[in-house]
């Protein structure tokens, strides 16, 4: 049973403290409007701040507002996120944007089971935006707040099982100033960030390592305790720049799945054949009913997501006859290689391109 062992006045009045004194300076931060911390909050899940930040710049300068953001197309919205990977996030960006605006008047609901009900809204990001932007007080339980909660309590449960999780909204839940929600939840998030990082955490300089037994234990890198992830899936593609009159053919992926509704240039899963000349127009052909000579081979290629590692040869086709077959695509277009830039293409074939630039040089 992990119960609280400490003043709860005392360690909400510390943490404050704290984060008033080092908190960093973020655009989002300190705004009159919802909407900064909104868009912040769509950059910021599964991304660090670091890696957001530029993001950040960009949306704010395109979209200043919610009605401007709505009235974006989904293909302006992903090439901006370009690079930043989880790709369903820019989609639900743009669905929970056009949604305040068509059923709440361009305001953000205040009500946390009408922000639930947004695309890409969930139990942390509600409790987020609605305390940091409306001060309601709304705990929120995020990857910082996770392993700062399981080094004060010494937590000894998996953090990856449903009711661990369950626990941890609990103990936020009592533990939130409910006077400054936001600067709260900030401040634990802050805390994790800067001071309780996942390897050396500065136990010397934490405001709260009077309530924490992992730091008196001198052992808060033991926690928080997860079981393993499976091993990432290994897949492994050839990456066709097909070349027709100065242009290249771009495909555009399903709106469901990996990488949805990106562009990308087309692919054959090659399990485990070798990049040879004559087997890859024998798979250009299979796959997309066009015949073409291969001008040119890549040295092999990688990119690494969350749960997938894919290995890849770029493959310039030259010399194409027959009509190409979209097959999985859900849409083609030639595109003019010197109108060509890398915004157009997800993070895998924006190498691919990197490469291909060089075989034209």
């Amino acid at each position: 049973m992990n119960t609280i062992h400490f003043h709860i006045s005392k360690f909400r009045s510390a943490l404050l403290d704290w984060f008033r004194q080092n908190k960093r300076l973020l655009p989002w931060r300190g705004q009159s409007h919802w909407y900064p911390v909104f868009l912040s909050e769509f950059l910021l899940q599964q991304t660090q701040v670091k890696q957001a930040l530029p993001y950040y710049h960009n949306f704010i300068r395109a979209f200043p507002d919610i009605h401007l953001l709505a009235a974006a197309s989904e293909e302006e919205i992903l090439a901006r996120w370009t690079g930043l990977g989880y790709y369903a996030r820019a989609r639900n960006l743009l669905k929970a944007a056009k949604d305040i605006v068509d059923r709440f008047n361009g305001n953000f609901p205040q009500n946390y089971y009408d922000a639930l009900t947004l695309p890409g809204i969930g139990p942390y990001t509600a409790a987020a935006i609605l305390s940091i932007a409306f001060n309601l007080p709304h705990a929120v339980v995020d990857g910082n707040v996770t392993r700062v909660l399981t080094r004060l309590f010494r937590f000894e449960q998996d953090i990856r099982i449903p009711s661990t999780r369950k626990t941890l909204e609990q103990l936020s839940e009592q533990l939130l100033d409910p006077a400054q929600p936001g600067d709260f939840n900030e401040a634990m998030m802050e805390l994790g960030a800067l001071l309780c990082k996942p390897r050396q955490p500065d136990c010397d300089h934490c405001p709260l390592l009077f309530a924490c037994k992992a730091g008196k234990s001198e052992n808060p890198g033991n926690y928080p305790i997860r079981s393993k992830l499976p091993e990432k899936r290994r897949l492994h593609h050839f990456v066709y720049l097909i070349e027709k009159e100065n242009r290249l053919l771009l495909v555009r992926r399903p709106q469901n799945g990996l990488l949805g509704g990106m562009w990308e240039f087309p692919v054959s899963e090659n399990g485990h054949y070798k990049p040879e000349h004559t087997i890859l127009g024998e798979l250009l052909h299979k796959e997309y009913g066009i015949h073409g000579r291969v001008r040119d081979i890549s040295p092999q290629l990688q990119h690494v997501y969350s749960h997938l590692h894919l290995r890849f040869h770029a493959v310039v086709i030259a010399d194409v006859k027959g009509r190409f077959k979209k097959g999985f695509y859900r849409d083609y277009v030639w595109k003019a290689v010197n109108e060509m830039s890398g915004r157009f293409l997800h993070s895998a074939h924006h190498k691919a391109w990197e490469w291909y630039k060089t075989t034209k040089s």
